[in-house]
């Protein structure tokens, strides 16, 4: 239980504290220690004070207890409430000053402005009660059995303070049983504060408050913010889909036209395969709900071709097994040392998981371990494939997170280094890049059923340290250098299957060293001399200015989190660098995510999903060690 106005019985003692000083001190009314009243103005003259400004702080307790003492004793009453035959005499002047309700039944001439007695409907005689009381005392005793009365009375006469107070009440009290019934009643009183706390405790309790009956009768607007949440309490996504298609369930006639929407904040391209095609494709709400169908089809490409598909729903929730990380992959320090290690990064958590070195380069002997310099990576079905380099030109091997696991594949037909990788449609293809002798139009296919690779439709223009994405049909090669000195501004695309690749708009700036990632329908580019973001609309066929990044030559790029994370680089003194840049897409706002423990450029950088069984916690925005 909660009271209004605790603070009565100290202003009562004030009060007396300053009554026994004036009966002592008659002579000089002048503020005494411990005595609320003062003066706040004196004028002096040459026989002392003449004149005081004097401020009572004790007065209003003294008229509010005599307010009280003439309702009780019923003097001066000039009103009588009468709730469920019960008679209330009160004071109209007194309900006015504290009632805006009151104040326009008695102040704008209305009939109850003359009556003597007043019918009062829509509540109890002892909630009446209770606001009386808070009227004439300041307080109210609130339990669990009289809040949501007085809080609707409260609400009903306007009394806002009894309000706040019997929200603040809800807020502290809420239980498995009770959330729904607050968020309807914050819903029904428009008390924004109360209903995103209970939101709040919704998210946190999710599973358990999914199992209560209530959860049936939960508002549509609150379920599809709850559902947003990455925080959710869930440890699967199937546990979302279930209460979804529980709550339609329940209401299905009013409630399927709201399928399509809730279901895109379910996160359906993280479901198990099996369970996708068992559970939530044979579902009767689902093939019924057409508007779902491009949802549908998005997890069933994600199943197929991994990190292809980025969105929001491919974003694991906190509480998930897995976690959505990028990858940062070998490079060269400021002295072009080969670095060896993979840094991987949570930046939800702000954690770093333990991942093995890259392959070959774990012998004692230094001088006899792999140097993975100039390759090309990729994210494919959740594994990285790492292909070509300087020193490694025809080898490629693929990282199995779940085994923390390097796995050698079939080698490259043409070895190369400073190339590109892609993938489509559930192939892996390896682009241009250069042999030590010319730069190449090669292509090649990865079959990974076969372990097989094939050369395929050769690209227009050979080039070397270029940028390359793929976006639904077609992969792009950005820029590049057709030479050892020039850089160029083509953009090349190609449809895997067809037998030409064709031009597109060109960048805005002839740049090589760069690279790109594909995040929604867009392509983002950094890196090379751009000194920015830019952003390419294979849609529209457009280019744009994202963002200015400064000198950031042979940096990375990955998506992760529905953010953009741009590492390392090389400025214009061909010192690396060592932050990482976050770009917000949503908020189109450019922040530094943390420091890295050394400069790298020439790197690979790729998004996974992986477990967080082995976190290691980093310091927030300052280092990535």
């Amino acid at each position: 239980m909660l009271f209004l106005g605790r603070e009565r019985a100290a202003e009562e003692h004030q009060m007396s504290k300053m009554n026994n000083s004036i009966e002592r001190t008659t002579d000089c009314p002048l503020p005494f220690p411990g005595d609320e009243s003062r003066p706040d103005e004196e004028r002096e003259n040459v026989g002392g004070v003449s004149e005081v400004h004097w401020e009572d702080g004790g007065l209003p307790l003294v008229l509010q207890r005599g307010m009280e003492t003439l309702r009780v004793n019923k003097e001066l009453t000039d009103v009588v409430l009468s709730v469920q035959g019960q008679d209330f005499p009160c004071h109209r002047a007194i309900l006015a000053a504290a009632s805006q309700y009151f104040r326009a039944m008695f102040c704008s001439g209305l009939k109850e402005s003359h009556e003597e007695c007043v019918q009062i409907k829509g509540l109890d005689s002892r909630t009446m009660h209770s606001l009386l009381e808070y009227t004439y005392t300041s307080q109210a005793l609130l339990t669990h059995s009289n809040v949501q009365r007085i809080l609707e009375a409260a609400s009903q006469f306007q009394f806002l303070r009894v309000v706040d107070a019997c929200a603040v009440f809800l807020s502290k009290s809420l239980h498995l049983e009770n959330c729904i019934g607050v968020l309807n009643l914050a819903e029904n009183h428009a008390l924004s504060a109360l209903k995103t706390k209970v939101q709040d405790y919704i998210t946190s309790q999710f599973s358990q408050v999914v199992q209560q009956q209530d959860f049936l009768e939960l508002p549509a607007e609150s379920l599809e913010i709850v559902l947003q949440k990455d925080d959710l309490d869930v440890k699967c996504e199937e546990r979302v889909f279930e209460a979804v298609v529980r709550w339609v369930g329940a209401k299905e006639e009013e409630r399927s036209p709201l399928l399509a929407r809730l279901l895109t904040h379910v996160r359906l391209p993280l479901l198990d395969p099996a369970y996708f095609v068992e559970k939530v494709e044979s579902n009767e709400l689902i093939r019924h709900c057409t508007d779902a169908f491009p949802l549908l089809q998005e997890a069933r490409v994600y199943h197929l071709s991994g990190r292809e598909v980025v969105s929001e729903r491919t974003k694991p929730r906190l509480q998930h097994f897995l976690s959505e990380v990028f990858l940062i992959i070998g490079g060269c320090t400021k002295d072009e040392r080969f670095i060896s290690t993979v840094t991987c990064l949570d930046p939800l958590r702000r954690s770093r998981l333990e991942v093995a070195r890259l392959p070959n380069t774990e012998i004692e002997d230094e001088s006899q371990n792999r140097k993975w310099v100039e390759f090309s990576c990729i994210t494919f079905r959740n594994e990285l494939y790492i292909s070509g380099g300087k020193e490694t030109q025809h080898d490629v091997w693929k990282y199995n997170g779940a085994l923390d696991k390097w796995i050698q594949i079939e080698h490259l037909t043409t070895g190369r280094w400073r190339h590109k990788m892609a993938v489509h449609e559930g192939m892996v293809y390896v682009l241009g890049g250069f042999d030590g002798v010319q730069r190449l139009g090669s292509v090649e296919a990865y079959d990974p059923f076969h372990n097989r690779w094939t050369q395929v439709t050769p690209l227009a223009v050979g080039v070397s340290s270029f940028a390359s994405a793929s976006f639904d049909r077609w992969i792009y090669v950005i820029g590049g250098g057709p030479n050892g000195k020039l850089a160029t501004d083509s953009v090349q695309c190609w449809e895997p299957g067809t037998d030409c690749w064709e031009l597109r708009a060109p960048i805005p700036i002839e740049t090589k060293c760069i690279n790109a990632v594909t995040f929604k329908s867009c392509i983002y580019v950094v890196g090379g001399a751009m000194h920015a973001m830019y952003c390419y609309s294979p849609l529209s066929d457009s280019w744009c200015l994202v963002t200015r990044l400064g000198e950031r030559a042979s940096c990375a790029i990955a998506a992760c989190n529905n953010k953009l994370f741009i590492t390392g680089g090389r400025d214009n003194r061909n010192q690396v660098i060592s932050t990482v840049m976050c770009w917000d897409v949503a908020r189109g706002v450019l922040t530094e995510e943390c420091v890295l423990p050394m400069g790298v450029s020439h790197h690979g950088s790729v998004t996974l999903m992986k477990s967080y069984t082995h976190i290691h916690r980093i310091t927030p925005a300052s280092d990535c060690r």
